[in-house]
This record gives C-alpha cells, sequence and structure tokens, in this order.
C-alpha cells in the first residue's frame, strides 16, 4: 500500500517514512500542499494521506482535505496535529467521513496501521 506523508518538518518526515517502509509500505512525502497535489495527481495508487494540520506558510491540512481530497479520493485521510481541538471542522469530518480521523503527534504506526487496513 502506497501512502502520501505530508508535513514542514523535514526531519520527521523522513524518520516517519522510514517506519512505514519498514512495515511494508510504500511511500511518497513532501514538505508543502502544493507538492502534495503534484505527487497525489500523478500516484493512483496512494491509498492514505498523512497530513500535518499547520504547514509552513499559512498552508492547513484540513483545508487540503476539504479542496483537493473530499470528493477526490478514496482512500484515508489522517490529519496529524499536536492539537485536535485546534480546528472545528476536525470533529465534523471525523463523524461525518468513515476515511478521515486525527491523531495526535506522536502518533503510532500501529495505531495508524489498524485505521487504514
Amino acid at each position: 500500500m502506497k501512502l502520501l506523508l505530508i508535513d514542514d518538518d523535514s526531519d520527521l518526515l523522513e524518520m516517519t517514512s522510514k517506519r512505514f517502509i519498514r512495515k511494508g509500505f510504500q511511500t511518497e512525502i513532501s514538505l508543502n500542499l502544493t507538492k502534495a497535489k503534484e505527487i497525489l495527481n500523478n500516484n493512483s495508487d496512494i491509498k492514505c494521506i498523512i497530513c500535518d494540520l499547520f504547514l509552513l506558510d499559512g498552508e492547513n491540512g484540513i483545508d487540503f482535505f476539504e479542496s483537493e481530497t473530499i470528493k477526490k479520493f478514496d482512500g484515508k485521510f489522517i490529519l496529524a496535529t499536536g492539537d485536535d481541538t485546534a480546528d472545528s471542522r476536525i470533529e465534523k469530518y471525523k463523524q461525518s467521513h468513515k476515511n478521515f480521523t486525527c491523531f495526535q503527534k506522536p502518533y503510532s504506526i500501529e495505531e495508524v496501521i489498524k485505521f487504514i487496513e
């Protein structure tokens, strides 16, 4: 299964990618939403997106979910954040979209795997 990991912390992104690869997953990584959109458009085999809530330059993972994935992507979407109360839309989407969830950082790789499989 291929995952798209989006986070503006390059060290965390690399470490997380390596952990998923050790568990048998393929990964694509992006430091920003512009590149993430490009990767998503060019990789129809991505089955899960794990995206940081707040990215540099004011980018926002929940905005990305709404604009790019809610109608165009049928895989799982995981929002990763240090504060899951930071945006009121998080709880709304957890209730209304079975393929959406939010994990607080640091999240467990095993917990993510349970959600995506």
